[in-house]
């Protein structure tokens, strides 16, 4: 299956991707990734393109992907892989900062604990 197909496949069930006038929209679900993941891949695309996010509900993100004058419809379904490639990577970091937050409090702490940043007179 061609990569294009691939992505169009697991957007949301059966949306597909399309794109038009220079955009593609698409739906994201929000039980899958937080809204700061989300957000994080989109200001690395900036370059790429304008990621416009919607208004966020219980399960889904509407995202417009506004993309240059003469862009063509496979340089923007590779954008779109690449934002699905991001935003897994950036939820799981994000998971796994939340899961070590506590041991990483406790290691900072400990390290801090042993240092003057006050001085005791």
């Amino acid at each position: 299956m061609p990569i294009d197909e691939h992505v169009k496949s697991g957007i949301n069930g059966s949306e597909l991707l399309k794109f038009r006038d220079g955009s593609v929209r698409l739906e994201v679900d929000m039980r899958c990734y937080r809204l700061s993941a989300v957000q994080k891949v989109a200001y690395k695309l900036a370059e790429k393109c304008t990621v416009v996010l919607g208004g966020v509900d219980v399960t889904s993100l509407p995202i417009t992907f506004l993309f240059p004058p003469a862009t063509s419809e496979a340089v923007a379904l590779d954008v779109i892989r690449l934002f699905f490639q991001d935003l897994l990577d950036q939820e799981l970091r994000e998971q796994i900062a939340e899961e070590t937050r506590p041991l990483r409090a406790l290691l900072l702490a400990h390290a801090f604990s042993k240092t003057n940043l006050i001085r005791r007179e």
